[in-house]
């Protein structure tokens, strides 16, 4: 696991192609190749609307800036529609030999709607470079998928507690399930649990040890749930 800082001062898809051609690790013949990306401007939407994705953008946003990409959910009958910079996706699928390309909310969404397919209401929210990943599932169905940019716990707060509001979920008996950074999550558990019975931290996926060995219990649950997609 690494991270490379990209070029800021390169346009994005400029960016990516000096940090993929300098990183020789990222060349190398590997037998399956997964990419997220990350994208603020998405709708989730039923996979019936796939073919009308364009105008289903359209209409949560004003327009489209660079190309519609979309991403089915696995476990779900949902597909995430996305924009992504010009020539970004057209770059990677050539460079990688046609890699798995996703939006960075799906792995999550499918991880919470098989791990939770017997549960009643679950709210997952995933912390982790200022932003806060919130999927709810209703006996594994989804309910509510979205990236909100945080600057305090308070604003997390507000997220979950809209999203347990929205999903008209039960305080006493639906719950919130926590991964990202500890010592955030700590505080934020004390905070909800003023208001909502169950808040806890998401149990460790088993699989992911079987997946990605020992050391996986140190990776950002992101790139687990992206790992075991």
């Amino acid at each position: 696991m690494a991270t490379i800082e990209l070029n800021k001062s390169d346009d994005l898809k400029q960016a990516i192609e000096n940090a993929v051609y300098d990183t020789p690790l990222l060349l190398e013949e590997y037998s399956h190749t997964t990419i997220a990306l990350h994208s603020q401007h998405f709708v989730v939407m039923p996979a019936e609307l796939t073919p009308s994705a364009k105008q289903v953008f359209q209409a949560s946003f004003s327009s489209l800036e660079g190309e519609l990409m979309t991403c089915p959910v696995k476990n779900t009958d949902a597909t995430i529609a996305c924009d992504v910079p010009q020539g970004v996706t057209a770059f990677l699928s050539r460079t990688f030999g046609n890699p798995e390309l996703l939006h960075h909310l799906a792995p999550l969404i499918a991880y919470c709607a098989e791990a939770y397919a017997d549960e009643n209401g679950c709210l997952h929210i995933n912390i982790n470079d200022h932003e806060a990943h919130l999927v709810a599932t209703l006996g594994g169905k989804l309910q509510i998928a979205n990236t909100y940019p945080y600057r305090s716990l308070n604003d997390v707060i507000y997220f979950a507690l809209a999203a347990f509001k929205e999903c008209r979920f039960d305080n006493r008996a639906d719950k919130i399930l926590l991964t990202g950074d500890n010592d955030l999550l700590s505080q934020l558990a004390e905070q909800l649990r003023q208001r909502i019975a169950y808040v806890m931290p998401e149990v460790f996926p088993a699989q992911a040890l079987t997946t990605l060995g020992n050391e996986a219990i140190t990776y950002p649950f992101n790139l687990i749930t992206t790992a075991l997609y």
